[in-house]
């Protein structure tokens, strides 16, 4: 079975396409890093795209590309709700860590090299307008939450009231910056849980 698996894969071709996944999350990782809270999260995607590509290389001489490909994204789907909660911005890392592997290598019966160097590159450059364009615009003179060190974030949990919900809010910020001493500068509404009537949210300070 191993030397069967040997003759039939063309190192040509993984090497190439393996060349091409790691320069893609390479300049994903170079350009997110400038979050401190993605930061922390680099060899943890580079690692996971090692895997996922050489997985899915490997793996498709036996015919289980479409399988294959829902079924990594249900173990990680499992495995995120085995975890803390992450916040949408690493999520969405993560989801395109694992698609690109897959499409990079399982693409070789319908996707040529240049047209893979396409795709690669056009979601670089739509990673690049979102942290560079829409983020200014989202964001306008606002720090934003991923901007800041997780030492500087205070969790508060607030009983949750259909009316007034803002005004509470404020008034809960504006006590620990008062008992704590600090100048808050953003604050997140990170759950809200009717069920418990609790309303969970991350202030950066």
């Amino acid at each position: 079975m191993t030397s069967l698996l040997l003759i039939e894969l063309d190192w040509n071709i993984a090497i190439t396409r393996f060349s091409i996944n790691t320069i893609f999350i390479a300049s994903m990782i170079l350009i997110i890093t400038k979050h401190m809270v993605l930061r922390r999260f680099s060899f943890t995607f580079l690692m996971i795209s090692l895997i996922v590509f050489f997985l899915c290389f490997t793996l498709k001489n036996f015919d289980l590309n479409l399988g294959m490909a829902l079924g990594l994204f249900a173990i990680f789907g499992i495995i995120r709700y085995r975890t803390q909660p992450l916040q949408t911005e690493e999520m969405t890392y993560l989801f395109i860590t694992i698609g690109m592997s897959v499409i990079n290598a399982l693409s070789e019966d319908f996707l040529s090299v240049y047209e893979l160097i396409i795709i690669n590159l056009t979601v670089i450059l739509f990673i690049i307008f979102g942290e560079f364009v829409l983020m200014q615009f989202s964001y306008n003179n606002k720090v934003h939450p991923l901007a800041e060190d997780l030492n500087r974030r205070l969790v508060l949990q607030i009983e949750y009231v259909d009316s007034n919900m803002n005004e509470i809010i404020r008034e809960e910020i504006n006590k620990q910056e008062e008992n704590l001493d600090i100048k808050v500068k953003t604050f997140k509404i990170f759950k809200i849980d009717k069920n418990l009537n609790i309303i969970t949210i991350h202030v950066y300070y």
